[in-house]
């Protein structure tokens, strides 16, 4: 439903009192507060905008939870730069220093993942030719990946934003295998269980070289016998996994069992409960939540929130129940991608969450009065006064936020060191 026009009042700053939701018209470099548009909270806050020099405030009373201070015949007198200002102050340009600091740290990582991206692309087209050299520079790209893992210090989930014809099979591969060994992680899978588990995971689709083109890549429906055809990938790569016999067992049968269900409606086996792997569960998950955010027909893709939903209810008992609610519980409250209105009434992008914080994650702020490319980046961790109060739903926000956060089509995920 489409809000109805703001109107405000110009309000003496001597009748500011806390709770009024003003408006301070000014450049954002030209005040401390995070936003030119907020509810005065302190009385600090009052004494700011009046050493600012207004005479008078624009004040918003729908969103103001107080009434005016009467006005006094009494002048009033001119404040003073508070002490309180120049704290305020200082934080701002910290954060703006965190802000640019995180960004670069956010560059670097999307490289990261293109350079991953390029050596699937790689072995990915070389395992028929050279399966040898392709299952080299698999491992390789895992044992890459398991090595952050191990280290020490907290894993972040950072979501890397990527355009619709940037994405391909080659990124939901990527996309699988960090899902997949963050959930194996989860459930305290050894070294080498991860390893043969992300061999898995990055090679789920390898049988999708020998189906046909014109069947992968349709973006409409596709006829039964074409379907048929599809269901067919995950025999044929594991097939194809078998002849090149330097696959563990563990790692085939998670690429043979990927689109397997408990209840036997799966493909291709109909295999039922236990004989149903592990890692075939994992990554049955992972590539199932992949491909709700990131459908070849992007008009259907789900939100994180809506995909973990269905997850959970729409799949109860034909996936692992436990593992959907650990990976649930691993992707957070609030899953990379996920647009969130704080208490502030501000809206921010979720970009990165750590475990342990799940309601507290790291989140792009969405300023019109910043260049996007400036945007403040927030570790909610680090300010006890913001949270998340909702989630907003694709139509609940007008489209220049949408183009302000740098959203494309498509959703990726990596790893860094908190």
């Amino acid at each position: 439903m489409k809000k109805s026009a703001e109107h405000y009042i110009s309000l003496p700053v001597e009748q500011l009192v806390v709770g009024l939701y003003v408006d301070l018209e000014v450049a954002w470099s030209q005040h401390p507060f995070l936003f030119r548009r907020f509810k005065i909270k302190t009385l600090d806050e009052i004494h700011i905008i009046q050493s600012l020099g207004f005479s008078v405030v624009k004040v918003i009373p729908e969103r103001s939870s107080a009434e005016p201070k009467a006005a006094a015949p009494e002048s009033r007198p001119k404040a003073a730069k508070s002490e309180t200002s120049s704290t305020m102050w200082a934080k701002k340009k910290h954060r703006i220093e965190q802000a640019e600091q995180f960004r670069n740290r956010r560059s670097e990582l999307a490289e990261r993942y293109k350079e991953a991206v390029k050596r699937v692309k790689t072995f990915t087209q070389d395992v028929n030719s050279a399966p040898a050299n392709a299952i080299r520079d698999a491992d390789e790209v895992i044992d890459s990946m398991i090595g952050g893992f191990q280290e020490e210090g907290t894993l972040v989930m950072n979501l890397i934003n990527l355009s619709d014809a940037n994405f391909s099979l080659y990124n939901h591969a990527l996309n699988v295998t960090v899902l997949a060994l963050s959930l194996g992680r989860a459930v305290h899978m050894q070294p080498e269980e991860l390893r043969q588990l992300g061999l898995g995971a990055l090679l789920h689709d390898i049988g999708k070289v020998d189906v046909p083109g014109h069947i992968l890549h349709k973006r409409g429906k596709l006829t039964p016998s074409e379907e048929k055809i599809l269901e067919s990938h995950p025999l044929l790569g594991s097939r194809l996994a078998q002849r090149i016999k330097l696959l563990p067992k563990v790692t085939v049968a998670a690429i043979e069992q990927h689109h397997e269900m408990l209840d036997g409606t799966g493909f291709p086996g109909r295999l039922k409960d236990d004989d149903i792997g592990l890692a075939g569960r994992i990554v049955a998950i992972a590539n199932l939540y992949d491909d709700l955010c990131n459908p070849s027909d992007f008009s259907k893709a789900l939100s994180p929130k809506a995909a973990l939903a269905i997850l959970y209810a729409r799949y109860r008992n034909r996936l692992d129940n436990t593992l959907v609610e650990r990976f649930i519980y691993t992707m957070g409250v609030y899953p990379p991608g996920t647009i969130v209105q704080l208490n502030d009434d501000s809206v921010g992008l979720v970009v990165a969450i750590v475990p342990g914080a799940l309601l507290k994650p790291t989140v792009l702020l969405y300023n019109p009065d910043i260049p996007s490319k400036d945007a403040l980046l927030l570790d909610l961790q680090l300010y006890n006064d913001l949270s998340i109060e909702g989630i907003l739903k694709p139509g609940e926000y007008p489209p220049r936020i949408y183009e302000y956060f740098g959203m494309k089509e498509r959703l990726a995920y990596f790893y860094d060191r908190y």
